[in-house]
């Protein structure tokens, strides 16, 4: 009458296969059989979705590269600009420029800039702001960027900033 565990999980097995399924089996099986707890036991888990709470810590961690962030800083600018909040608009606009755009972004972004600053009455300020951006850009500027700007550039009566 002495069963061995694998006689007895044998015998469990027989009993449940007369009134299950297969895949009921199966769990029936790794619900029923004893588990012997060693130090070397490796647990499995099973795949899982991550929860909504989970996705948005993940996100917030996850910090965007340098060409994501001027993206997004620069659709923010332009939402921040259609809405007629120029001061926001000027704020995220300054903040992309300042995180070195490739040249053609720039050549824009100080466009914007100006533009923006000039009709909040800063005229001044933006000519200051953006001379250091102008020095370091226009020998990166190719010829027909190069073209476009010294053409702002006069019809803004800006050649001072060079």
């Amino acid at each position: 009458m002495a069963e061995t565990k694998d006689e007895a999980s044998t015998s469990q097995i027989s009993i449940c296969t007369e009134n299950f399924s297969k895949e009921e089996i199966i769990m029936q099986v790794q619900i029923e059989e004893p588990r012997e707890e060693t130090s070397t036991e490796t647990v499995i888990e099973e795949p899982r979705e991550e929860t909504s709470t989970e996705t948005v810590i993940k996100e917030r961690s996850e910090e965007p590269d340098e060409e994501t962030l001027i993206e997004q800083l620069i659709e923010q600018g332009f939402n921040a600009k259609y809405s007629d909040n120029l001061d926001q608009a000027v704020n995220l606009f300054s903040k992309a420029l300042s995180l070195d755009p490739i040249p053609d972004l720039a050549l824009y972004l100080i466009i914007d800039c100006y533009w923006l600053w000039n009709n909040l009455g800063e005229r001044d300020y933006a000519q200051t702001q953006l001379q250091v951006y102008i020095q370091k850009y226009l020998p990166q500027f190719n010829s027909d960027l190069r073209h476009q700007f010294d053409a702002w550039m006069t019809k803004e009566n800006l050649h001072s900033l060079k």
